[in-house]
């Protein structure tokens, strides 16, 4: 049986072939299950290795940093990220004593799996959260605090990056957030309960207003009173960011203490791939979000989750990041041989395996910096850009700019040729982007036979 501490594989991948996880957020797609969630046994999550897309650049004639400009080298980049975590992988079992795990040590065992959505997605022994629980009763959560630090003024940023609750934990969450978080908390979450027919997290909040009240723990797991009440006092739809808001009062059983939690829902990022669209600017416009309704983020993190933890929730806190170094002016004069995304994803990675954990994640994450870098300078030289003929672009678009318009990765007849192997002897999981159709009739039955014989070694392996 494979255990919990098993590598991420870096040249694994699976794709799903649901349509559902790549249109634009809907009525539909807003409305997730809240009742007659089944059970999801723990799985393994597969990583992708969809093909990257590329900024056609063209004439854009705006004064890049180097690590903005077109980078040929972006194999390189992704594949020293990969081979530095697989030394990390290596270095697992390599600690000072049987009582003291090394620094990369992963989270080992049955207790630890049964706890895991993914048995080969854990955190380090080293950086984790430990739940409050009494003596003898084990602290595990798969949620792994992260600490940034922004460069210039040397902001703290914390976040807590973790999985989307499972059915018979889901309370763990919000025992961690009362221990971990001051009133308001937030908490980000950037995928669907069921993506393509499968649990991608199990709804551990309250989900519209005709269902307002939940009670937390109410069977007293750990036999310590811990029983709670969540209470949705608002709910919302920020239109702008394509984001449900809900504004989630947690009390003490006897009422002596209460908090208030808003629960950021986005559900227009399909796992293991990148937003688009109008999706794209409303994920963008949510990080602004998170951040407004946050007391002080260097004392209170936020939860930011999507299904395993590592994607959409690395992504998400890099360009959180980035966008307060542009925003300092901190990426205004970065050397020619360093690059700022690249070593956000290695801080990352050092705190929680495998963030950001798809190549056209990480080249998003170059995408978006691009946009922002060149609607900045466009803002502060107007003069310049006019006598360049350049103007800040509209959210991207089938009306897109060509110095800007994004080839859209999996329109590259490139991904027919990809490997869609699964992790060995390991029940795979339901993790993965669904892929649009090659642009030649031949890449296209391609892809989707691939695809097919990707699903039957998917049917063969669940558990």
């Amino acid at each position: 049986m494979a255990q919990a501490g098993d590598a991420i594989s870096p040249t694994s991948s699976k794709r799903s072939r649901s349509k559902d996880s790549t249109r634009s957020i809907t009525t539909s797609s807003l409305n997730t299950p809240a009742a007659n969630t089944p059970s999801v046994s723990t799985n393994s999550l597969v990583i992708s290795t969809a093909p990257v897309p590329s900024e056609a650049n063209g004439e854009d004639a705006v004064p890049y940093p180097a690590f903005l400009k077109q980078s040929k080298d972006i194999n390189t980049k992704w594949n020293r990220l990969e081979m530095a975590q697989m030394e990390r992988l290596r270095d697992t079992a390599q600690g000072t004593g049987p009582d003291e795990p090394g620094k990369w040590a992963r989270c080992f065992g049955e207790d630890y799996a049964i706890r895991n959505r993914y048995i080969n997605v854990d955190p380090y022994q080293s950086n984790r959260v430990h739940l409050d629980v009494p003596e003898g009763h084990f602290d595990y959560i798969n949620a792994s605090p992260i600490l940034l630090e922004t460069t210039k003024s040397g902001t703290a940023l914390k976040y807590i990056a973790t999985q989307g609750p499972k059915s018979d934990s889901w309370s763990h969450i919000w025992r961690m957030i009362w221990k971990e978080n001051q009133s308001p908390a937030v908490i980000v979450m950037l995928t669907q309960t069921h993506e393509a027919n499968r649990e991608k997290c199990y709804p551990y909040y309250p989900q519209s207003p005709s269902s307002p009240d939940m009670r937390i723990n109410e069977h007293d797991e750990f036999e310590d009173g811990f029983v709670h009440n969540l209470h949705l006092a608002s709910y919302t739809i920020d239109e702008e960011a394509r984001t449900q808001v809900r504004e989630i009062d947690m009390t003490t059983d006897d009422g002596s203490e209460s908090r208030k939690i808003w629960h950021l829902l986005f559900a227009g990022w399909p796992d293991f791939s990148v937003p688009e669209g109008d999706d794209r600017a409303g994920m963008l416009k949510l990080v602004d979000i998170s951040r407004s309704k946050n007391t002080d983020n260097s004392i209170n993190p936020r939860i930011v989750h999507c299904s395993a933890g590592i994607g959409r929730s690395g992504t998400f806190i890099a360009l959180d990041w980035l966008m307060q170094e542009l925003d300092e002016g901190a990426l205004d004069d970065v050397p020619e041989d360093e690059d700022p995304v690249l070593r956000v994803v290695e801080m990352l990675r050092d705190q929680r395996a495998g963030m950001v954990q798809s190549k056209i994640q990480f080249q998003f994450i170059y995408d978006v910096m691009r946009e922002r870098w060149r609607e900045r300078w466009i803002s502060e030289h107007p003069d310049e850009a006019n006598q360049l003929g350049l103007a800040i672009a509209a959210p991207a678009s089938d009306s897109e700019q060509p110095a800007l318009k994004r080839q859209k990765s999996l329109h590259n007849s490139e991904a027919a040729n990809e490997s869609l192997t699964l992790l060995p002897s390991r029940p795979a999981s339901s993790r993965g982007a669904s892929s649009s159709p090659a642009p030649d009739a031949e890449a296209r039955a391609q892809l989707e036979a691939e695809l097919q014989d990707a699903d039957m070694e998917y049917e063969k392996g669940k558990t």
